[in-house]
């Protein structure tokens, strides 16, 4: 793997200037929350510069990289293609950044959904995206509070939040998702 100096430039090059503003504030909350709950901060840079770096690709593109790379889609991410911008973004990390660090790789992978079973590091990239501080809407701001106390119910928070929204406009909800916050509520604490 090349240096966080190094990569930052190059997904410098790659993103828009807001998409790479962001990743940077997701890195920078994610050193924070790192500190707190004993997260790997140089795997968590890591994958914050790297969780969005599929997210403007165009749809054909998305579904072309991971199908190349032998996944099968959902009809749930064929409905909502903008979902596969997480495997595709871990897929771009591994065979064009070079990274081979499962933690990483998952991390990137999950930003959007969560899993069953998320780790630390998951968590903590989960909760970056939605509450880096150029979020602004009451819900990360809520979110932002929690995730300084409490990363499980950090986590369990948005994700019902997530729920709830996506409910209410009557949208599908990813089954990781729901599998995630099922998990949650059984577990003492985020694994």
């Amino acid at each position: 793997m090349v240096t966080i100096d190094k990569l930052r430039e190059e997904v410098k090059k790659r993103l828009s200037p807001n998409r790479f503003e962001h990743s940077e504030r997701v890195a920078d909350m994610s050193e924070k929350l790192s500190k707190i709950w004993n997260g790997d901060t140089t795997k968590l840079v890591y994958a914050a510069y790297l969780h969005d770096i599929a997210r403007d690709m165009p749809t054909k593109e998305l579904i072309k990289i991971v199908k190349e790379n032998g996944y099968r889609i959902k009809k749930l991410e064929y409905a909502k293609p903008v979902l596969l911008h997480s495997l595709a973004g871990a897929i771009i990390a591994e065979t064009i950044f070079g990274v081979n660090d499962q933690s990483i790789l998952n991390a990137i992978r999950y930003h959007t959904t969560g899993r069953k079973g998320i780790t630390v590091n998951e968590a903590i990239i989960y909760i970056a995206d939605f509450t880096e501080c150029g979020r602004n809407f009451k819900e990360a701001s809520l979110v932002r509070k929690i995730s300084f106390k409490n990363l499980k119910e950090a986590v369990l928070k948005e994700t019902e939040l997530n729920i709830c929204f996506l409910m209410n406009k009557r949208k599908p909800i990813h089954p990781y998702c729901i599998e995630m916050f099922n998990d949650l509520l059984k577990s003492e604490i985020v694994q």
